[in-house]
């Protein structure tokens, strides 16, 4: 009831009776001040006049069910989990999955105690950023899945660009850069067997209004900090979820093919000298070729040239990517 009293008043262009609202949503005027006190002392600012009503003045920057919802433009986001403090989005998504929740939950935290990134790296997740993961169920092999990273990373930056006018980067496989400096990640993990997958955990980072990082992270940077403005999270969080499920139904039907030119377009060292560090701790030096329909990586170098599958890459001769 209280999302739907604050959905109403999020849309309306002006005040909203007390009256109005009471029959609308069939409860009584004391129920309408309750939840209006309540929307309040959430960080609400709401503003009440007994002959005209109330309206709202501002929201609070948190990724309430009552923020987000009016904001969202498809299916993605539906059902929707908001908590202050996770652990993880990811671990959480992956219960509910087990448990038959449906393809578009997703799972935000204000901040999480244990993000991680590829390879169990630990991720930054403080206050300020947006951190949630959001559930797949395509029907596609284990071989195809292997390039959602890749596909989810271009469409998380397209959602960004089209929400705040900026130009994003990618780094292969699944980092997304701005000014050169990471501002955000990906990691896809599936439930699956040899010929089929049940599942697949989208965990996306955004630093948005992160402020400041610690020494460590020094070559990271965030949306506020770019584009010197505070950037409202619900909207890109709707804005991010919108541009992955616009793409999603091709990917499924084709794969990453119609997608490897735009993310191609996006990746920050194509053609450049880089060193490529694989899982099992090979090192290769060449120039980044190519990316295939397969989301690998195409190195060439005097001896030959060579695909790969994944690894850690970083650019040789002084340029940071």
């Amino acid at each position: 009831m209280r999302e739907r009293l604050l959905a109403w008043l999020l849309t309306a262009e002006g005040f909203v009776s007390g009256a109005e609202i009471s029959q609308k949503l069939d409860i009584s005027r004391g129920a309408v001040w309750k939840h209006i006190q309540a929307l309040r002392r959430e960080g609400f600012v709401i503003t009440g006049s007994t002959r005209r009503g109330y309206r709202i003045l501002s929201v609070p920057d948190i990724l309430l069910p009552g923020v987000v919802f009016p904001v969202l433009t498809g299916k993605f986001g539906r059902p929707y989990y908001f908590h202050q403090t996770l652990s993880s989005t990811s671990d959480l998504v992956r219960q509910l999955a087990h448990a038959g929740a449906p393809q578009g939950t997703v799972v935000a935290a204000e901040e999480q105690t244990s993000g991680r990134g590829r390879r169990g790296r630990s991720w930054y997740s403080p206050r300020g950023g947006l951190w949630f993961s959001l559930l797949l169920r395509p029907h596609v092999s284990p071989a195809q899945s292997q390039t959602l990273p890749l596909f989810v990373s271009l469409t998380v930056a397209k959602g960004i660009e089209r929400l705040l006018g900026i130009t994003l980067d990618l780094k292969w496989p699944n980092d997304i850069l701005l000014g050169g400096r990471k501002t955000g990640g990906v990691l896809v993990e599936l439930g699956a067997e040899a010929e089929q997958v049940h599942y697949a955990v989208a965990g996306i980072g955004i630093n948005v209004n992160v402020a400041s990082f610690p020494p460590e992270l020094q070559e990271a940077t965030s949306l506020r900090i770019y584009t010197g403005r505070r950037v409202d999270r619900a909207r890109l969080l709707a804005a991010i979820l919108h541009s992955i499920e616009t793409g999603y139904p091709r990917w499924c039907r084709e794969g990453f093919a119609p997608f490897r030119e735009a993310y191609k377009a996006r990746l920050s060292f194509l053609g450049k000298h880089i060193t490529a560090r694989t899982a099992g701790g090979e090192v290769f030096n060449g120039i980044a070729a190519d990316v295939d329909a397969g989301g690998r990586l195409l190195l060439s170098s005097a001896g030959g040239q060579r695909w790969l599958c994944g690894g850690d890459v970083k650019a040789r001769e002084g340029v940071r990517i």
